[in-house]
């Protein structure tokens, strides 16, 4: 689902530090935000970090099958996987410092082959020219605007 006007996404405390979300989806209707210290309990449901990652790598994903749709390509399948490794700032707090990803396609075709190499040509900027339509990762690169308020 790619958005062209604006978003709204709420949560709220279940427990501890675990949120729920709900939404209007077929498959989906709520979603459970896992932000407790210790994590070697069963965990309820991804933490804000994995989600950063599954954004990241589900719109590039789409991106990179828009890429080939645009030339009524498709592929056998489909992977891909973030790696989000961390580091502690100089006041101690926990930061994302890198995510890797990692984009898997599985397909034999010829056609398909050569316009993979198409999409994945490097761009001046040093992206790949499916990265051009992703609007998640473009945005976290080049640091989000947020604005926080507590309404009390």
């Amino acid at each position: 689902m790619i958005h062209e006007e604006n978003t709204k996404v709420s949560i709220k405390l279940d427990k501890d530090l675990i949120f729920k979300s709900k939404f209007d989806f077929e498959k989906t209707n709520e979603i459970f935000i896992d932000e407790t210290l210790e994590k070697s309990g069963q965990l309820i449901g991804p933490d804000a970090a994995s989600l950063l990652g599954m954004a990241i790598i589900s719109c590039l994903s789409a991106s990179f099958l828009f890429c080939l749709y645009k030339r009524d390509l498709s592929l056998d399948d489909l992977e891909a996987h973030a790696d989000i490794s961390f580091f502690k700032n100089d006041k101690g707090y926990t930061r994302i410092h890198q995510i890797n990803v990692k984009i898997i396609p599985k397909t034999d075709n010829p056609n398909v082959l050569k316009r993979i190499k198409q999409c994945t040509r490097e761009m001046r900027s040093g992206d790949m020219f499916f990265e051009e339509t992703c609007i998640i990762t473009p945005s976290v690169k080049e640091g989000i605007m947020i604005n926080v308020n507590v309404d009390i």
